[in-house]
């Protein structure tokens, strides 16, 4: 009787293995499949994003330490402003480089696994890339901040040294921050909404004339980096000119 069922057993416990394997081996196919393939120009730029984003938090870190300990040693207005300014710089690569995290992992999902306050912080902060916005933009303002600063100095000397004054440099310091606040970040919490599972940015205005800001928020855009280039053009000269 037991050499009867023994193989009857053995037979019906293979088939199952069997089966399974088989399932196994199917569903692993299927996962393989549903992976999908990022192509060879997303390759690239992700690459080449995370390369320039950890060279400019490397070299952003590097420069704030060192002016933070030379400020310490012979403190200098111009240090302030230039350690303000790579302040803005370190946070504005390393939320690009957050961004680029959550982008190539494919955080950027909104199916209900997140609480809807979660959601919208991810939509407005991370992927509609307001907090790095903020930064770049804050970045910019500085920038003039120091030309202008640099120019009167050297230009005028006489003048600045009457005049200058340490609230001046307080105001350098926080100016740059305002405007980032008001041209970036609150603008893209007013406008930047999930609609249907998608993050539109700065996309949904009150009404149509409010959209209508929108044309006139791009010509600033351009017309500031226009300022910007301007500003390092005079800088570059008025350096020239003091060592001449």
């Amino acid at each position: 009787m037991d050499t009867t069922v023994r193989p009857v057993l053995d037979n019906l416990t293979e088939t199952v293995l069997q089966s399974q394997n088989t399932s196994s081996s199917d569903d692993l196919k299927t996962f393989t499949s549903s992976v999908p393939t990022i192509p060879a120009l997303f390759k690239f730029g992700y690459t080449l994003g995370f390369s320039v984003t950890l060279v400019g938090i490397c070299a952003n870190a590097v420069v704030l330490g060192v002016l933070m300990k030379a400020r310490r040693q012979f403190g200098s207005n111009v240090n302030t402003l230039i350690i303000n300014q790579s302040l803005m710089d370190l946070l504005a690569c390393f939320f690009v480089f957050v961004h680029l995290m959550f982008d190539i992992t494919g955080r950027f999902v909104y199916n209900r696994h997140r609480s809807p306050f979660a959601d919208n912080a991810v939509c407005i902060l991370l992927e509609a890339a307001a907090l790095g916005g903020t930064c770049m933009n804050a970045g910019k303002f500085g920038l003039v901040i120091i030309t202008l600063e640099r120019y009167f100095k050297i230009v005028h000397a006489i003048a600045h040294r009457k005049h200058y004054r340490d609230w001046m440099t307080s105001a350098g310091l926080v100016l740059p921050w305002i405007s980032g606040l008001g041209w970036v970040l609150l603008p893209a919490i007013g406008t930047t909404k999930i609609v249907n599972g998608i993050c539109l940015r700065i996309a949904v205005w009150p009404n149509q004339a409010m959209a209508a800001v929108r044309v006139f928020f791009f010509l600033f855009r351009s017309y500031e980096g226009y300022c910007t280039r301007r500003g390092i053009v005079m800088l570059e000269r008025c350096a020239l000119r003091f060592v001449m």
